[in-house]
């Protein structure tokens, strides 16, 4: 009967795709299926009072195994998932503390690359890109790895850790139970946002009644932003695309500024179909009231950023520092505290004066966390160099147009220009550079390259 009932969805998804929705791959839509029944669960979650911790850690693991299993039907994900997060608990639990973040971050990282090759391999026999339990294998690793290296910063003296990392520290590997309802958040299992321990903890304890009364008008605003983006990318997502820009008779027609500009549109459009995801993701984890982070002296509740994506920061920013840190907040925080500052010297990176190769080899493990595309390495290689050469005009040029309260009115004229300025060479340049990473392959992403003229990378 379940099979059948499996059926009878897919089949309305299917017609709900060709009559409404432009065509989308019915595996996105029970996505977005799935993440939109988690808000329904997630006032069931609410329910259940802090004093019972351990039935919200079940009710969440249950609510995985039938959001992602049941209605996104991805049963060899669960079983690889679940298996990988009892192998890397026993690591945390019996490898010396010393090594044991790096032996979990290892094992987890070759579990995902076993994991993105498979995917690859199928890919290339199917001729499609598939959505498969990747995505959610990529956030687990994020959590857990984030897990493992919380819980050595809890066995450090304090006086060494940075503030995020005192907040964060775990100085008692948690229970199994606890720790598979963190790992197995339904929330934010398929399409994140990842989080700490410490911020699930706070979550579970719960018991606020001014607090928890906000969390349907915070939630469902990001639920209205994700269906506005939903139709962004169902309106334009089929005409502005980055794989029209590597067809010679498109490009051999049209002059730079149209191509540039046609790329920046693309660039919109596509990143809409993660905007619609992730923001509904985000509604549907801070209606379970995570985030919260405590009481003002007032009694007013404090509340932390749950975020997969800052839009307005990514669209409107004017420096590509700015772009970058507004993308996928999670992965981004993932890798400045748990990779890129473990690679750099404390002192180096409060200085900001971070090492090159400490920026390199964080944008290539952030490649490896990916996938193997070609696309992939291109982009964050490319990404990598741009954002060290923006740090470098930024440091030089910035000074010239700081403005205080006896600027003129030419200065901030000049100002404003720059900002402008600023916000479109670093708009192109993210579009140049994430070409790549959205049409994966090496021959289409160099054509597209060579349609813009291989202008970012010669600049």
């Amino acid at each position: 009967p379940a099979t059948a009932q499996m059926q009878q969805l897919n089949q309305a998804l299917e017609w709900l795709s060709r009559s409404y929705l432009g065509g989308i791959p019915v595996d996105r839509i029970a996505t977005v299926v799935g993440v939109l029944l988690s808000y329904a669960l997630a006032h069931a979650f609410q329910r259940i009072p802090a004093r019972r911790p351990a039935a919200k850690h079940m009710f969440s693991i249950v609510s995985t195994v039938f959001l992602f299993g049941l209605v996104q039907e991805q049963y060899t994900g669960l079983l690889h998932l679940t298996v990988g997060a009892v192998a890397l608990y026993g690591l945390m639990r019996l490898v010396n503390r010393a090594y044991m973040p790096y032996a979990v971050f290892l094992a987890a990282m070759l579990h995902l690359s076993y994991s993105h090759v498979r995917r690859q391999l199928n890919e290339h026999v199917s001729g499609r890109v598939e959505l498969d339990y990747t995505g959610a294998q990529m956030v687990f690793v994020i959590k857990a790895t984030s897990l493992a290296f919380c819980i050595h910063d809890g066995q450090q003296p304090q006086a060494g850790l940075s503030a995020y990392q005192r907040k964060n520290a775990i100085s008692q590997t948690p229970d199994v139970l606890e720790y598979l309802g963190y790992v197995f958040f339904f929330p934010g299992f398929a399409v994140g946002p990842a989080f700490e321990m410490a911020t699930y903890r706070r979550m579970v304890a719960l018991d606020n009644a001014r607090a928890q009364s906000q969390l349907p008008r915070r939630a469902y605003a990001k639920l209205f932003q994700g269906v506005l983006w939903m139709a962004v990318f169902v309106a334009y997502g089929g005409t502005y695309t980055f794989q029209a820009l590597s067809e010679r008779q498109f490009y051999a027609q049209r002059s730079f500024p149209a191509i540039a500009l046609h790329l920046c549109v693309a660039g919109v459009a596509a990143r809409a179909a993660y905007y619609t995801a992730w923001k509904m993701g985000e509604g549907a984890c801070i209606l379970t009231g995570l985030g919260f982070d405590g009481v003002d002296k007032q009694g007013n509740a404090l509340w932390m950023d749950i975020a997969n994506v800052h839009v307005r920061g990514v669209e409107l920013g004017s420096s590509l520092r700015q772009l970058i840190d507004s993308w996928n907040i999670g992965t981004n925080t993932w890798l400045r505290h748990h990779v890129y500052l473990r690679l750099a010297s404390q002192q180096a990176a409060a200085k900001s004066r971070a090492s090159t190769r400490a920026t390199v080899l964080t944008f290539l493990v952030s490649a490896w966390w990916h996938g193997f595309y070609p696309g992939y390495y291109l982009t964050f290689v490319l990404a990598a160099l741009a954002a060290n050469a923006a740090r470098i005009l930024r440091r030089n040029l910035h000074a010239l147009v700081a403005l205080d309260e006896h600027s003129s009115a030419t200065r901030r004229t000049v100002r404003r220009a720059y900002d402008v300025a600023g916000w479109i060479l670093s708009k192109y340049t993210l579009d140049f550079v994430a070409a790549p990473f959205m049409v994966l392959s090496f021959g289409t992403s160099l054509r597209i390259w060579q349609a813009n003229c291989y202008v970012v990378p010669l600049a």
